[in-house]
């Protein structure tokens, strides 16, 4: 029994190995980059890096119902339509005040540097928006001169192929630092550049929006200013209210004798008309010959 039982461990064991070896075992193109993809978040969790063979090792391939391995290639080509505000109209959302440079880059995945696995989920639309980023910024870098003080749309027109080409020779490097070998950037439609009459139209659109905003300001500060001195007016009112609570409730008897006139400003009390015009409570001290119903202010 004891031998019956070794052996099944033994198979069961060996059988384990060899599944376990069967899926995990991913024979990688060097033209490709293994990747391990989370199908529950649709995210790229890992990227295997195979042996001088081309094989990598992937345990998660065990686990297909959890993992997704598969190869994803190298090099890449990315349609980036870079976008860079005129100067003073950042605030205007719109495309009509924006130099717009269509691109076509073509890079490829250094597997053996680069390690931002995440940027390589849906189907590697992050690392293209990281191609985009380098290039945005350092082209903002270098127009900002031809926008600043003066637009100078002509001298830009005409500039715009050597600016590229400074461009891709300055982002070079730190595309490299990030696992990118950049093959070739080229504009691949009408670069946009905004008129002289568009952009100083612009200009005097933003000026408006910003005394706008600061007449929104103003009155949003006057409707704040009049709530607060109404909220101590109110304060105020019900302090004087809950003084009068506390009078009556001290003097429940009060209430025979005196009824509310107004309750705005002076607080009014009457005396009732009885036979004396004198509140029982007062009676035990005097009683005065007759006399007419009168007015108190008991708070002034």
């Amino acid at each position: 029994m004891k031998i019956f039982i070794l052996k099944t461990i033994t198979v069961v064991f060996v059988a384990g190995c060899a599944y376990l070896l069967f899926f995990s075992v991913e024979k990688t193109d060097k033209n490709s980059i293994c990747v391990i993809e989370d199908r529950s978040s649709k995210k790229i969790v890992r990227i295997v890096k195979p042996t001088a063979g081309g094989y990598a090792f992937a345990w998660q391939g065990a686990f297909p119902w959890l993992f997704l391995v598969s190869d994803m290639p190298l090099q890449r080509a990315a349609d980036i339509a870079v976008r860079i505000p005129m100067p003073g109209l950042e605030s205007l959302l719109t495309e009509y005040y924006y130099l717009r440079i269509p691109l076509r880059v073509s890079y490829r995945i250094d597997r053996e540097k680069f390690s931002d696995s995440s940027k390589l989920s849906d189907n590697g639309n992050g690392v293209d928006e990281l191609v985009k980023k380098f290039f945005e910024s350092e082209l903002t870098r270098e127009i900002a001169v031809y926008l600043s003080p003066a637009y100078q749309r002509e001298a830009l027109a005409a500039q715009v192929d050597a600016i590229l080409d400074r461009t891709v020779k300055s982002i070079e490097p730190e595309l490299a630092a990030a696992g990118l070998v950049l093959s070739r950037a080229r504009i691949t439609g009408a670069v946009v550049l905004p008129d002289r009459v568009v952009y100083n139209e612009g200009i005097a659109h933003a000026a408006d929006l910003r005394k706008m905003d600061k007449m929104i300001q103003k009155e949003l500060i006057d409707v704040h200013s009049t709530m607060d001195r109404e909220k101590i007016k109110n304060e105020q009112f019900y302090a004087r209210l809950h003084e009068i609570s506390k009078i009556i409730s001290a003097n429940p008897d009060i209430l025979k004798y005196i009824y509310i006139d107004k309750m705005a400003g002076n607080v009014k009390v009457i005396l009732s008309s009885d036979n004396i015009g004198v509140p029982g409570m007062l009676e035990k001290e005097t009683r005065p010959g007759k006399v007419k119903p009168r007015e108190i202010d008991n708070l002034k």
